[in-house]
């Protein structure tokens, strides 16, 4: 009697500790450049558990608020692939405009906005059809969008004239432009309450953070040596900003704009970001050998992922993948 209420105490753990591995699970998921792919990566065991061919140059992953679909930019043939992010199979390529950069989605999953670096335009899609509803023109070099949490509105980071355009979603058309953002502007996050945009700015080696309901900027930091992405915490409380030229990245507290502290050492051309659900683990892109950008700057000697403890504030591993990385986001 004993030995079987031991057997079946047991069990009960063993599902127990299966419950809890499945629960902390979730994908990290890479652009590779070089390999025109993505490289799907365990979040636990940081082990490649699926790749899928993509369209050349595959630059930004971004997810659908159920995170059932993946959308990746494709900045060399000018579209953007639809994914089955369950299943990993590729349903749709769309095209987009003039080196695809970025796909943006509303938060109730209705709209995608895709930001066209070559043509200085946003195009604007319905996300379950995928028909092209506008062409946007926006400012020079448009590199990613952010809508707000209500999806009426949408903010896009202009790298080559170094502003912010606002976006009316309804009527599709530019309502303001915020000057002064920084060169190269690129990274784009809000708070979760709407009321400000982070935005880098590489070219002058800064962040902005932006008052959304006037476009007043209330505080601009220098931060590493070429700001480019950023990514939040899942509690929104800091915003993670991987400085490409300087290997850093810098903490940034949401509330204040100003950095509490910066992790060192993250690897050779720092890029892209994104965090774990349970907020414990960042993940950023090391450039390799580069062929998206200028390659003297972006060219980077260790190509994978480097992977963060947010709260030891450390990195504690490096996964190397070939190629050129690029895009990350997390998929849980």
């Amino acid at each position: 009697m004993a030995s079987g209420r031991w057997v079946f105490g047991g069990a009960v753990l063993v599902l127990l500790l299966a419950l809890s591995v499945h629960a902390g699970a979730y994908e990290v998921w890479v652009t590779n450049q070089r390999f025109d792919k993505v490289q799907i990566l365990d979040g636990q065991s940081l082990k490649i558990i699926a790749e899928i061919p993509v369209a050349s140059k595959p630059h930004n992953v971004t997810f659908s608020p159920d995170f059932k679909l993946a959308y990746i930019a494709s900045v060399g043939s000018n579209d953007f692939t639809v994914i089955d992010a369950v299943t990993k199979k590729v349903i749709k390529a769309v095209p987009g405009g003039k080196t695809c950069h970025h796909v943006a989605i509303s938060p109730d999953g209705k709209w995608l906005l895709v930001s066209n670096p070559g043509e200085h335009t946003v195009m604007l899609y319905d996300a379950k059809s995928l028909e092209r509803l506008a062409t946007i023109e926006v400012g020079k070099n448009p590199a990613m969008a952010v809508f707000s949490k209500d999806g009426q509105t949408a903010y896009v980071s202009n790298g080559g004239d170094a502003t912010l355009s606002v976006i009316d979603i309804k009527n599709r058309k530019v309502v303001k432009s915020v000057p002064n953002i920084g060169k190269g502007a690129m990274g784009l996050v809000m708070s979760t309450d709407g009321a400000k945009i982070l935005v880098t700015g590489g070219g002058e080696n800064k962040y902005t953070l932006v008052e959304t309901a006037t476009g007043k900027i209330l505080i601009d930091v220098v931060s590493g040596k070429e700001a480019h992405g950023v990514a939040l915490t899942p509690d929104a409380k800091f915003a993670l900003v991987p400085n490409r030229q300087s290997g850093d990245v810098s903490v940034v507290d949401m509330a204040t704009g100003k950095i509490v502290y910066t992790i060192a050492n993250v690897g050779d051309k720092t890029d892209i970001i994104d965090v774990s659900p349970d907020g414990k683990r960042a993940f950023v892109t090391l450039r390799g050998e580069a062929v998206t950008g200028d390659p003297a700057m972006t060219t980077g000697k260790e190509p994978g992922v480097s992977v963060i403890d947010v709260p030891g504030r450390k990195v504690v591993t490096k996964v190397s993948l070939g190629g050129d990385p690029h895009g990350v986001a997390v998929r849980p």
